[in-house]
């Protein structure tokens, strides 16, 4: 039975068992291939050594693809969540060189920051949505947020705010209330510069109401389209 995280809507579904025409490996081309565990036959065997999966299906509740991967301890696996920060990595170790002095590098960090700053008062609508989700996400680490289903948990990310989510209390405080990864509630008051403020105030300008978006002109694909190194 599927239970899924927080209020699911598709919590209580039944899930089918797994069956080997379900199933497809990827295997090394000179590994021998496994029996099965009951009676049928694999969906497909192939042998990719681009990817790190081991076997694949698709469920039945939500229609995602699900992947077998290699222990997190592995060779791999590791070498995966490495590069995933890669970019986090550069940022702050060329910042840190610059700031010794050891080499003529940007500052990269700063020089983000400014240009987000900049967009903050753009006569341009989807650009200081843009300016101002980078300013959340900067200073409170809040994740970009992919749009959803409606067959998908009620989670959100900074893209993906509703007007409930935000409240605001002058002259400068804002206040979060809303359930993030995992339906973890994320609720928390920051002091924000005035022209965060003016934003918020104005992005929730009538005829905005409950269950309209927050950054109704701005998505994860548009928010890392922002100019920056590399």
């Amino acid at each position: 039975m599927f239970r899924g995280r927080g209020e699911h809507p598709k919590k209580g579904t039944l899930k089918h068992r797994l069956r080997p025409e379900d199933i497809t490996l990827n295997l090394s081309k000179d590994a021998p291939v496994p029996i099965p565990n009951i009676p049928g036959k694999w969906r497909a065997i192939q042998h990719d050594n681009t990817v790190t999966w081991l076997a694949t299906w698709k469920e039945n509740v939500n229609k995602q693809i699900k992947y077998v991967f290699l222990s997190a301890a592995s060779t791999w696996k590791g070498q995966s969540d490495r590069s995933k920060f890669e970019k986090a990595r550069d940022l702050i170790v060329r910042d840190i060189i610059f700031r010794q002095g050891f080499a003529d590098e940007q500052k990269h960090i700063d020089q983000i920051r400014k240009d987000y700053t900049t967009e903050l008062t753009s006569k341009v609508m989807a650009d200081r949505q843009r300016a101002t989700a980078m300013y959340f996400i900067d200073r409170l680490a809040l994740r970009a947020g992919n749009e959803k289903g409606d067959d998908e948990a009620d989670t959100y990310g900074c893209c993906s705010l509703q007007f409930e989510h935000v409240t605001l209390e002058p002259p400068n405080i804002v206040k979060f209330d809303f359930l993030g990864k995992d339906s973890m509630r994320f609720q928390q008051e920051v002091p924000v510069e005035p022209q965060v403020f003016k934003n918020i105030k104005l992005f929730k300008k009538e005829p905005k109401t409950v269950g309209d978006d927050l950054f109704d002109r701005l998505n994860v694909s548009f928010l890392i389209s922002l100019q920056g190194p590399g």
